[in-house]
């Protein structure tokens, strides 16, 4: 009896609870770890087919797609009826005006057809998000300063008619 009171005092006799709120701890840790791989991880795919394969179970996968202009990520969140929603992020712009620099970063969700093989940003009218606004914000800039240069020849082709 002298060993037990021994330990006790030096704390061993919270033992089993301490053991036990660690292996609760434990426990949740990995059932969030699961969850997190069985529904927020997008597998990344290595090609254009890979992803448009995904597309027609909607898996979650996820590409970078590299052009001369810009690099996009898109990732497979989910499915919605015979669409798959496609969270679109514009990663680096490469060439462009500097207005567009401040598009890096920026996100947007798409719906886009099951085994489509068009890329969500050649029809952003099925998009929501911040990148769309600023992208429709530029194209109307765009078109305003165009219109101001131009506001001479156009009056003209508008007088010819």
């Amino acid at each position: 009896m002298g060993a037990k009171k021994i330990l006790e005092s030096q704390g061993y006799g919270k033992l089993k609870t301490r053991v036990g709120i660690a292996l609760i701890i434990l426990i949740l840790a990995l059932i969030v770890f699961s969850l997190y791989f069985l529904f927020f991880y997008a597998k990344p795919c290595g090609d254009e087919k890979c992803f448009v394969d995904a597309m027609v179970n909607c898996k979650g996968v996820s590409l970078i797609r590299e052009d001369s202009q810009s690099s996009w990520l898109y990732t497979i969140k989910g499915s919605k009826g015979d669409s798959c929603k496609v969270e679109v992020t514009l990663l680096k712009i490469k060439q462009g005006k500097i207005d567009s620099e401040e598009l890096q970063g920026k996100k947007m969700s798409c719906l886009v057809q099951k085994a489509s093989s068009q890329f969500p940003e050649k029809d952003i009218s099925k998009c929501t998000g911040v990148l769309k606004e600023e992208l429709q914000n530029i194209i109307i800039k765009r078109m305003h300063d165009y219109l101001l240069e131009n506001v001479g020849e156009i009056k003209q082709e508008f007088e010819g008619l």
